[in-house]
């Protein structure tokens, strides 16, 4: 009988000195006692948002908001170890952390991600943003109510061999009238592919400014590549300065020669063109190149979608293919048969060829409309 008292006074006494050891520093008991008997809506949220200076946010996994959260009772006492809610109303996010507590100052830290799917609203008012909002929850306390707007990332659309941005235009309009941000680049198909790609980074650094400027926050951008743009994409976002950028959320490909085409050879010599040679499925290009990049070529963290026709005149079904890296190909079939290499010759990229026709195709802006607002698969990791 003694020893189990003596055992009881011993669990007190440990019981007192942890009691003592957390309540002393933190003052945490006392302060969820003084919760407890606090009065309904008694204590009171106030937040600050970074970056402060945005008012809309693109869903593109990085461009990130931090929310600074301070509790406090009707004394403008802080209120500490109060856990918090955050509720997103009209978007998707990743939380961190996701069950947050304030702090023994009262305050709390969160950091909101958003992502896709995003709801497709067109505000004829304001047709590039969706209206979201922010809740932020505590006990004794009425919600806050964070106001924003959230927007798919901007879109760059390249465009291939011997064309211009002026192909793009049809697409450029529909997605514009979906509500996304769109811009074009134009650069020097006979260049070399380095060259290329420094234009590539200079038209999304050059985007990115101009939206920040705008107050919009997009750390990404998406891009839609036909043709030649695609290797262009390929090869900026698996050069070793991306991994500094790291700055495309999503590529979209079209008619892409991801393995060459046959007509490469004979096309340099009928449109005068060396860098075609290039092109050549047993070029340099595809047999040392691309194999010696990052993941053979394909970034493995950059979302990916494949379009291709299966009757291109330039670039065969098997050369768009992308299976070596697991991603699925969307084949469309685009008019009777194809033009034959005199007449591409003569005219190679107007309206007419099947390649470039692809372009003014309503059901692959429906498609690329739908991949912008998606999740899409990562190439697999070679």
């Amino acid at each position: 009988m003694k020893k189990n008292h003596s055992k009881r006074i011993n669990l007190i006494l440990v019981f007192v000195i942890v009691f003592i050891a957390i309540e002393l520093p933190t003052g945490f008991f006392k302060a969820k006692l003084s919760l407890m008997f606090s009065p309904d809506d008694s204590v009171i949220i106030s937040y600050r948002m970074f970056p402060e200076q945005f008012k809309t946010f693109c869903a593109d996994g990085t461009s990130s908001m931090l929310l600074d959260i301070s509790l406090c009772d009707s004394q403008n006492t802080p209120v500490p170890y109060s856990l918090l809610g955050i509720k997103t109303n009209n978007f998707t996010a990743e939380i961190k952390p996701k069950y947050p507590v304030t702090d023994k100052n009262g305050r709390a830290f969160v950091r909101l991600i958003p992502k896709p799917p995003l709801i497709d609203i067109h505000d004829e008012k304001n047709p590039k943003d969706i209206p979201v909002s922010i809740t932020i929850f505590a006990k004794k306390s009425a919600p806050a109510v964070l106001n924003g707007n959230l927007s798919i990332p901007p879109v760059l659309l390249i465009h291939g061999f011997q064309d211009t941005s002026e192909s793009f235009v049809p697409m450029k309009n529909y997605l514009e009238n979906k509500g996304a941000r769109v811009f074009s680049m134009d650069y020097d198909a006979n260049g070399d592919l380095e060259t290329m790609a420094d234009i590539l980074e200079q038209a999304l650094n050059a985007l990115k400014s101009e939206l920040k400027h705008k107050g919009v926050l997009a750390n990404k951008a998406n891009i839609v590549a036909h043709s030649l743009g695609g290797l262009v994409a390929r090869y900026y976002t698996c050069r070793d300065s991306y991994i500094i950028n790291q700055d495309v959320n999503k590529i979209i490909f079209i008619n892409v020669p991801h393995h060459g085409t046959p007509w490469a050879e004979a096309g340099a010599e009928l449109l005068a063109s060396p860098f075609l040679k290039e092109l050549y499925p047993t070029s340099a290009l595809y047999t040392s190149v691309f194999p010696g990049l990052i993941n053979r070529g394909l970034n493995h963290t950059i979302q990916v979608a494949n379009i291709a026709i299966d009757n291109d005149e330039v670039v065969p079904l098997p050369s768009s293919s992308l299976d070596f890296w697991d991603i699925n190909t969307k084949i469309y079939h685009i008019g009777e048969e194809p033009l034959d290499i005199m007449s591409l010759a003569k005219e190679p990229f107007s309206g007419e060829t099947r390649h470039r026709q692809i372009l003014f195709f309503i059901p692959v802006f429906e498609e690329i409309w739908r991949y912008l607002i998606n999740d899409l698969p990562y190439p697999s990791k070679k």
